[in-house]
C-alpha cells in the first residue's frame, strides 16, 4: 500500500509542477495518480469497487494531512483575517474529498481494465 501511495502522490506533484501542462494536467492528477499506483497494491480481485473506494481514502486522508500541515503554516507565517483563516479550512477540506474522489475513480478504472487473474494465460509445462 506504501509504495501505490507513495506513487500516487509523486504523479499528482510531477501534474502540478509541470510549468505550461499543469493547467490541464493538474485536475487530472489524482486520478492519474490512483490509476498508476494502485497497481501495486494488493487488491481483491472480484470486489474492485472496494478496493480501489479504500485505496482512494487512502489517498485523500494522507492529501489533508499535508494540506492540513500546509494551512496551519500558513495560518502562523501570514497573519490572516478570520474569515480568511475559514476560507482555508474549507478549501482544505473541498481538495481533501476532491483528491479521495478522483483517485477513487482512477484506481477503479485501473482495476476495471485490468485483466481478471483467473483468465491470465497459463504457462505450458513441458
Amino acid at each position: 500500500m506504501t509504495k501505490g501511495l507513495l506513487t500516487a502522490l509523486a504523479v499528482m506533484l510531477i501534474c502540478t509542477v509541470i510549468p505550461v501542462a499543469q493547467v490541464l494536467l493538474a485536475p487530472f492528477g489524482p486520478f492519474l495518480g490512483a490509476y498508476f499506483g494502485i497497481r501495486s497494491v494488493a487488491t481483491d480481485a472480484d470486489r474492485p469497487l472496494v478496493a480501489a473506494a479504500r485505496f482512494g481514502c487512502v489517498v485523500g486522508i494522507v492529501s489533508a494531512a499535508i494540506l492540513a500541515v500546509i494551512a496551519v503554516i500558513l495560518m502562523f507565517a501570514v497573519p490572516m483575517p478570520d474569515k480568511f483563516i475559514i476560507l482555508t479550512w474549507i478549501a482544505v477540506v473541498v481538495f481533501a474529498a476532491y483528491v479521495a474522489g478522483m483517485s477513487t475513480l482512477g484506481g477503479l478504472y485501473r482495476l476495471l481494465k485490468m485483466p481478471p487473474a483467473s483468465s491470465a494465460p497459463v504457462a505450458a509445462a513441458g
